[in-house]
């Protein structure tokens, strides 16, 4: 599937992206990422590799992962291109339900960066952090 660099190709490209993640896909979720990418997730204080966040995802959801179910939902898009570059922000709730109890629900903000080859979106950046000043309290532990 070809996908225009213009604003409604990235963004379509995300919206799969973001599908893959949700509905369990991995193949799709993983393919638009570049190989060098690197990733700061809301959860893991330092920046990782593609390869160090699979690893990562894979503890939280893999198999007999921690998390039995879990969703990203994200919220008021931000889509810029500027030739081939691409930038999505927005924020996002992550809620879901871990395998030893309770809930758990972040809201985060977040930043992408894109660039597009080939016909094709690639995430080079993923930057998430919750929204601690704003909401405090919001997920029981």
């Amino acid at each position: 599937m070809t996908q225009d660099a213009t604003p409604e190709g990235l963004e379509a490209a995300f919206h799969a992206w973001a599908r893959g993640l949700n509905e369990g896909d991995l193949e799709a979720f993983w393919s638009a990422f570049d190989d060098g990418a690197e990733i700061l997730d809301e959860d893991y204080p330092w920046r990782m590799t593609l390869e160090e966040f699979k690893d990562h995802i894979d503890f939280h959801a893999g198999g007999t992962g921690l998390w039995e179910h879990f969703k990203w939902i994200p919220r008021e898009l931000n889509v810029r291109v500027w030739g081939t570059t691409g930038h999505v922000s927005g924020f996002s709730t992550f809620r879901g339900k871990p395998r030893d109890a309770g809930f758990r629900q972040r809201f985060m903000g977040f930043t992408q960066t894109w660039y597009h080859e080939d016909g094709k979106w690639l995430q080079v950046c993923w930057h998430q952090s919750p929204l601690l000043g704003r909401i405090q309290g919001a997920s029981p532990s």
